[in-house]
């Protein structure tokens, strides 16, 4: 009996001691630059420090806003610079060609908000979203668009495939109605999805037996939605 306790208050320090924290690599795409009268960026990460001998969590709000015309590589090496100050372990290839990216290493959650002239685009490169939720501040004056791609692999025999889900917002759109148009979407395409909670969405397969290991997604329109994913 008195092993079977020992045994029992190891394996629960165990269990505290090292909670088990889902994260991983999320890209931040922006294309296009500042409007004539510039633009506001905000940026939420949170991220585990695993340099540490116990990882912690670590938390930064970002806004910060730019000049007119202020280009996506500038905008990006801006927001890179602040979050390396708050100690969020980053990527930022150095690059004038394509769409400016930003990887943002160990995360758990990214939400962003761009627009004025920028088109954003959130990617987990190291496995599947556990939500996407976009969520807008105020009542939507145009029709935005959300373009999601999801990559399946199969555990089994190694098959891949990509799945491209396209979705036009109006201004009566909010986030549980977004996440409810999503499922039925991905559902008419033979999509395996679900929503994790009323106001979100994640998608699960995008083919017999291939599970989602990547998620891009993308959102563009004159106004600016937050687009949030954890891992």
């Amino acid at each position: 009996m008195l092993r079977l306790q020992s045994l029992f208050v190891c394996v629960l320090t165990a269990l505290t001691a090292s909670p088990c924290l889902a994260q991983g690599g999320v890209q931040l795409n922006l294309e296009g630059a500042a409007g004539l009268h510039g633009a506001l960026l905000e940026l939420e990460v949170t991220a585990l420090d695993t340099r540490l001998p116990e990882p912690r969590a670590v938390q930064t709000d970002l806004s910060v806003y730019v000049a007119p015309r202020t280009s996506s590589l500038a905008a990006l090496a801006l927001l890179n610079a602040r979050l390396q100050a708050q100690g969020v372990a980053t990527v930022y290839p150095l690059s004038e060609k394509g769409p400016a990216s930003l990887f943002v290493l160990d995360a758990t959650r990214v939400r962003m908000r761009a627009g004025h002239g920028f088109d954003l685009t959130l990617t987990t490169c190291e496995g599947p979203p556990a939500w996407i939720r976009l969520e807008r501040a105020a009542q939507l004056r145009s029709v935005s668009k959300i373009r999601v791609v999801a990559f399946g692999r199969s555990p089994v025999d190694g098959r891949t495939q990509s799945g491209l889900l396209n979705l036009d917002l109006d201004g009566k759109a909010n986030s549980p109605s977004v996440s409810n148009a999503l499922r039925k979407q991905a559902s008419a395409l033979g999509w395996l999805s679900d929503r994790p909670e009323h106001n979100s969405w994640r998608p699960l397969k995008v083919g017999d037996g291939l599970y989602v290991v990547g998620c891009s997604v993308s959102v563009s329109g004159a106004d600016p939605w937050w687009l949030d994913i954890g891992l």
